[in-house]
């Protein structure tokens, strides 16, 4: 649904980035996707880098490459703001839907996991938690609001200075001391409880857009579990599949 976030100090572009840059010029001028020579030369990549980006923009249904013809791009898909399969930092994806977004910190404290949590998560029992609560505003209107826990390595302590407004995934590697590589998104439609309709502004019991996130570190450990409520309507999420036969 989100791309993961590169944090305040945002990394040079990635290949895939920019060749979806060209993707998007392709699209728009009705031209056809240039093939893998001129995106080496024009890109400054190897061949190599430039067919593994192919790879990936084709898996997340961007563009289909067949043996003997020119790339088809997905037209369609480059017009998606917010997609389900993706993962995105929750400003960026308000940004995304040309909306200006606001972070709000609700409630941020170090606690104990609780018994379920450890079984549920596979965390060690005992063990230490950052929690944080934030709502988050599009045009200063409150869409969306998550529960954030990054458990705290045995035998260490939370770093000093910690914004509990920065993104879950910085804060989860500033924490843990490792990338987080996975997210498992579970999705639901739940109608919201006194706590969630009062922060958010709208009617106890209005159904809202849920989802249970586990983030997984390279290791396989968990780095993080999260809740989240949108608001109804507020955004428009899409995800691509692809359609083959054989």
């Amino acid at each position: 649904m989100r791309r993961r976030s590169q944090g305040a100090g945002r990394k040079a572009q990635s290949l895939t980035d920019r060749l979806e840059k060209v993707l998007e010029g392709a699209a728009r001028d009705g031209q056809p996707m240039p093939g893998e020579p001129a995106l080496v030369s024009s890109l400054s990549a190897s061949r190599p880098a430039v067919r593994e980006a192919l790879i990936r923009l084709e898996e997340r249904g961007y563009l289909r490459r067949r043996q003997g013809a020119s790339t088809v791009v997905n037209r369609s898909a480059l017009d998606i703001p917010a997609r389900f399969d993706e993962q995105m930092e929750q400003s960026e994806l308000i940004a995304s839907m040309g909306r200006t977004p606001r972070v709000e910190v609700v409630s941020h404290a170090t606690r104990m996991i609780t018994p379920e949590e450890s079984d549920a998560y596979g965390v060690p029992p005992e063990t230490k938690a950052l929690t944080t609560t934030k709502i988050w505003y599009a045009d200063e209107v409150p869409v969306m609001l998550a529960t954030d826990t990054v458990p705290i390595p045995h035998g260490s302590a939370p770093p000093d200075g910690i914004d509990p407004a920065m993104s879950l995934f910085d804060l989860a590697e500033l924490v843990g001391g490792e990338r987080v590589e996975w997210e498992i998104a579970w999705p639901g439609a739940d109608a919201l409880d006194d706590e969630s309709s009062r922060l958010l502004r709208r009617p106890l019991g209005e159904p809202a857009l849920t989802l249970r996130l586990t983030g997984v570190r390279h290791s396989g450990a968990t780095a993080y579990w999260a809740s989240e409520a949108h608001v109804r309507d507020a955004f428009r999420y899409a995800l691509v599949r692809s359609v083959r036969r054989i």
